[in-house]
């Protein structure tokens, strides 16, 4: 390193900076188009959130706190993948996980957030696993968060377990949707070389393996719709996925044998049929890994895109049973899970409590769902 150079929080090298050939007519729809898989603006979110800036090595990062009270729950971190931005996790506002409030945000170069850039003179940042789990640090304590549950999908689980190794007494637990690094990619996915022809694949795969038997649900509706708004980024936040993907190709050595190392509870959240991370090569590396570490768990979502937009209903239902299992006793509220079948009388149900700790128990008809239920 030359004298004078700087380093970034994660002590990663500077790059040379690019200078865009584009248009600015183009620059601009580009813009557009990316802040629109970003977080909601004031207006948006008709007051239900607050938003805001945090300043990281000169960028602006936008960031979402829902619902816009700090004290309506517990916090709830969520990390979205490469190429996309937090409209990852808008399923999540109208299933607000019991006990959590959500605060999301754009990586540098997502979203509405600014390029991870000085001025023409200096050179550009790039945006890796380690210098995104120094970024999510420089966030927390700007925003005077404590003891989160990380939420990470894709790049954003491998930033979140990153932080986790590298912090193991901050976060309270983490929840990984279909974590890179982890597993090889099998390059068939629609995001990868293979590009819009994968596209067209995973929109077939979506009404074939969809948990939703009637295709005109607004759950099935809003997935496809996700997923044509990546598929028109796919040009545009290439050389961010690019980056990406070589940044977790070398963080994957340590990734995997930090696994069952990591201090606090994790649920690993998979998809049957993701074509780009196949089930069966997560389960190979989990099964005998969290034999060693009974505190993780996995869940196996239907679908083969993702398991939030797949299954929103149940996967903000795991969601909350995983946060409210890792709260303090007398600071949580009871999540329920089937116990015992036909018990104690035929036809009916028992249910327990996820936490731990706590002995609740309920009795209700065949059908019927305690999360549900008053």
């Amino acid at each position: 390193m030359s004298a004078g150079q700087k380093r970034t929080p994660g002590d990663i090298p500077l790059r040379t900076a690019v200078i865009s050939e584009t248009s600015p007519k183009a620059d601009t729809n580009a813009k557009s188009l990316r802040a629109a898989m970003g977080i909601r603006t004031a207006a948006q979110s008709g007051g239900k959130s607050k938003t805001g800036w945090c300043t990281v090595d000169g960028c602006r990062i936008a960031w979402e706190q829902y619902p816009a009270s700090t004290r309506s729950g517990h916090p709830l971190v969520c990390l979205h993948d490469a190429g996309g931005g937090s409209r990852e996790f808008r399923p999540l506002l109208k299933r607000l996980p019991g006990g959590a409030g959500l605060l999301l945000f754009d990586w540098p170069g997502h979203g509405r957030s600014e390029d991870l850039s000085g001025d023409s003179h200096t050179a550009g940042l790039k945006l890796t696993v380690e210098y995104g789990a120094a970024i999510l640090q420089n966030l927390m304590q700007q925003l005077g968060i404590e003891k989160p549950v990380l939420l990470g999908s894709g790049f954003g689980a491998a930033a979140a377990m990153r932080f986790a190794l590298d912090h193991p007494d901050r976060p309270m637990g983490l929840v990984l949707c279909e974590p890179a690094g982890l597993v090889p990619s099998s390059n068939g996915g629609p995001f990868s070389q293979k590009g819009r022809r994968g596209v067209r694949t995973l929109l077939r795969d979506l009404k074939q393996f969809s948990p939703i038997g009637n295709f005109a649900t607004p759950a099935y509706t809003s997935a496809k719709r996700q997923i044509l708004r990546l598929a028109a980024l796919l040009t545009i936040m290439q050389g961010a996925r690019s980056t990406a993907r070589l940044s977790l190709e070398r963080a994957s050595p340590g990734l995997r044998t930090g696994l069952e190392s990591l201090a606090c509870p994790t649920l690993f959240a998979l998809s049957r049929n993701n074509r780009e991370f196949p089930l069966r090569k997560y389960l190979a590396l989990l099964d005998p890994s969290l034999a060693w570490v009974p505190q993780h768990q996995f869940t196996v979502f239907a679908g083969a895109f993702h398991p939030l937009w797949d299954e929103p209903e149940r996967f903000a239902q795991a969601l909350s049973g995983f946060l409210q299992a890792q709260l303090p006793l007398e600071s949580h509220t009871h999540a329920w899970l089937i116990s015992a079948v036909d018990y104690p009388t035929r036809n009916m149900n028992t249910w327990q409590c996820v936490h731990p700790d706590c002995g609740a128990e309920r009795v209700l008809p065949v059908g019927s769902n305690a999360n549900e239920s008053k």
